[in-house]
């Protein structure tokens, strides 16, 4: 069904233009992000990114931006849609079922700090750069959300009150996470979240204030700040569309992502303190985090680390214990 909604956005005129006509003329990319709302940050970072490529390359690149949801791409075929010609440019935060040994930065509880997940991206970024590579497209950046948290339209004040609770997660290293607790994960785009905490197929969501707390916030009434895991995107080009630029184009391009990527970054921090405080003057309860709290949670999973790296095969195993080294943990 995958391949035959992408296949149906590839056959339209929209599409219709050869990818090679990038390097000779002027063109017009479409492009895609995960964020279904112009308010999320990523979304505006997405539009600063694109802005300044324009610029950058005197008009030679130029984008027409797609909010999640509104072509048949689901989130988590991003990376295949900007692999195959679907959309040249996108930024992508589904990209786990395509590009498997980055669950590591995904692990929960495994990354306590930003200064964990920048360690280990550091180490995963080789690994993360080179699968996306097998996938038809060309990483230019890179940029993170704070700590993924809990919300729920149900009593959630402790980790005992996930027991039963139908929640959203993102990947599959959340859903083991939420199983763990004794929760029911459901795997959903963010597009499609509003209607289903509307219909009641979802209580919750893991997810940060300044991504779905923004957007879905009056939806829901208890935030439980335990930070399970981190969650990160990529911005890809196709990799067709990028080599038939000049190689002067392609650094122009490489040279706005690294400009910008960083600022999505910093509005996003700077936005989770700020919308988790209007939450809380809306009326939602806010429950703080505890170190008791946190090394319960890490009790739950930890041994799950393991079992996931060496279901993806000896080179996670390696890679996680890299991870592990330089954490010390």
């Amino acid at each position: 069904m995958k391949k035959q909604l992408i296949g149906a956005v590839v056959a339209t005129a929209m599409f219709a233009a050869p990818l090679a006509a990038t390097a000779a003329t002027a063109a017009t990319w479409m492009a895609y992000t995960f964020g279904p709302s112009e308010n999320l940050a990523n979304v505006q970072g997405m539009k600063r990114v694109m802005e300044d490529i324009e610029k950058n390359t005197g008009g030679e690149v130029k984008f027409r931006l797609r909010l999640a949801g509104s072509l048949p791409i689901q989130a988590t075929d991003i990376t295949q849609a900007v692999g195959n010609g679907t959309v040249r440019f996108a930024d992508d935060g589904f990209y786990l079922g395509n590009v498997r040994i980055a669950g590591i930065l995904r692990l929960p509880m495994l990354l306590r700090s930003q200064e964990d997940f920048d360690k280990a991206y550091a180490i995963m970024k080789p690994y993360v750069e080179r699968d996306f590579g097998k996938q038809g497209v060309v990483v230019l950046g890179h940029f993170s959300f704070p700590h993924q948290v809990i919300f729920s339209a149900r009593k959630l004040e402790s980790l005992a009150d996930i027991k039963g609770q139908k929640l959203r997660v993102s990947s599959p290293e959340q859903a083991a996470f939420v199983q763990r607790a004794g929760g029911i994960p459901v795997t959903l785009g963010g597009a499609e979240v509003p209607s289903a905490l509307s219909a009641g197929t979802i209580d919750g969501a893991l997810t940060a204030s300044a991504g779905g707390g923004k957007i879905w916030g009056d939806m829901l009434k208890y935030n439980l700040r335990l930070p399970v895991n981190y969650f990160d995107g990529f911005y890809l080009v196709n990799k067709k569309a990028f080599e038939a630029l000049s190689p002067e184009m392609q650094a122009k391009m490489r040279e706005s992502v690294a400009r910008q990527a960083p600022g999505t970054t910093a509005q996003i921090a700077k936005e989770e303190g700020e919308v988790t405080d209007a939450l809380r003057q809306k009326g939602m309860v806010i429950v703080p985090s505890t170190p008791a709290m946190e090394q319960a949670a890490t009790d739950l999973v930890s041994g799950y680390w393991e079992d996931w790296a060496r279901e993806q095969g000896p080179e996670a195993v390696q890679a996680l214990a890299e991870v592990r080294k330089a954490l010390g943990r």
